[in-house]
């Protein structure tokens, strides 16, 4: 996957509570470790991340009405910020009003 896996350090823990998963940790217990490591718990990892994300892709490909199968080639033609079509998750929250600059943040 290209991600830095947890340290050792990280899993100690878990370890002591159940030995048997030393080098085994289950892959829930570990996305949600990573979470914890990561980002205090309030989003997911590298990894866990990458899961969700192949999960959602994989099942918009498999699915024959939508988007991303209908019209692959399809780009976005909101107005960037970047210019050039480099349209990105930023431009959608400025488009929608949700972003910190539009929220006076």
């Amino acid at each position: 996957m290209g991600v830095a896996p947890l340290a050792d350090g990280d899993l100690l823990d878990i370890n002591d509570v159940a030995p048997r998963l030393r080098g085994n940790t289950p892959l829930w217990l570990y996305i949600l470790r990573e979470a914890e490591v990561a980002a205090d718990g309030l989003r997911l990892g590298p990894a866990g991340g990458r899961i969700v994300a192949e999960v959602f892709i994989g099942l918009l490909r498999m699915d024959s009405e939508s988007q991303l199968s209908a019209e692959p080639g399809w780009r976005p033609v909101l107005p960037s910020r970047a210019g050039g079509g480099d349209f990105r998750m930023v431009d959608l929250l400025i488009e929608a009003g949700v972003d910190p600059e539009t929220r006076g943040e």
